[in-house]
């Protein structure tokens, strides 16, 4: 029993570990395409690939970590100007504050008090996301990537992704009071992206990302609502309200495609 056991985690270590791969290969190889440098392409591959093999608090804060070199490289790469973006940078700042506060809220009501880890992970995922997609948007020649990682990043913390994500996990939070601030949270998330689209220096980019998630998110959202019905109610819920944004960015998406 313990040799089939072993076996599994075995087989579970080398899936995590090759999806972690491709997913850094595709981050390094879209971020070149988008026109970041390699000083700023390799860091970041190497955050997305430790967010998806190392699934612990220190994997997450290593993950940070390395995005976060990747947006101090991108500084260092020649002068910046932020231009339009410099309008969106205090809704930007005060929902980065509310990160961390949320994230001690909900270490404080759980027995024992301990830091969340999924919580904590999408939470430093999005910021790393962020952060180095304001850094990318000031520098010329990588304004594309710059805008699709950081309108990535918001649409991360809303939960317009198929992946665990920071508004959706207060909203399903079983204390009342976290519930609530998942609700505000989903409204500082939605209000903060509707706001920094517009001001990003390459909506085409943007646009594309949000779409590209949006799509992917609607089945996926629908089918975990449905799954959940009976099982999980509260869950479900959850799941309805991200299947609703899912199809909000869609339809915003057309929208914006018709009178460009």
């Amino acid at each position: 029993m313990t040799a089939i056991r072993e076996r599994s985690e075995v087989r579970h270590l080398a899936v995590r570990a090759a999806v972690a791969a491709v997913l850094g290969g595709a981050a390094a190889a879209l971020m070149r395409v988008g026109g970041a440098p390699w000083s700023a392409a390799l860091p970041f591959a190497g955050g997305v690939a430790t967010f998806a093999a190392w699934r612990t608090v220190p994997g997450a804060c290593a993950g940070f970590a390395l995005m976060a070199a990747a947006a101090l490289a991108a500084l260092g790469s020649g002068p910046h100007d932020l231009g339009g973006l410099r309008s969106a940078l205090p809704a930007l700042a005060l929902l980065e504050l509310a990160g961390p506060a949320t994230i001690a809220a909900v270490a404080r009501v759980r027995q024992p008090r301990r830091v969340s880890r999924r919580l904590l992970g999408a939470w430093l995922a999005s910021s790393g996301l962020v952060a180095t997609g304001l850094a990318l948007c000031s520098l010329e020649g990588s304004r594309a990537a710059g805008s699709a990682l950081l309108i990535g990043g918001l649409a991360y913390r809303l939960g317009v992704v198929p992946a665990y994500a920071w508004a959706p996990m207060l909203l399903r939070h079983p204390s009342r009071r976290i519930a609530l601030t998942g609700v505000l949270a989903t409204g500082a998330a939605a209000g903060v992206l509707a706001t920094a689209v517009t001001a990003v220096p390459d909506r085409r980019a943007a646009w594309a990302v949000l779409v590209v998630l949006a799509g992917l998110t609607e089945p996926w959202a629908v089918w975990q609502a449905v799954r959940q019905r009976r099982r999980d109610p509260p869950c479900a819920r959850t799941y309805t309200i991200v299947a609703v944004s899912a199809a909000a960015v869609l339809a915003a998406g057309a929208w914006w495609w018709l009178h460009r």
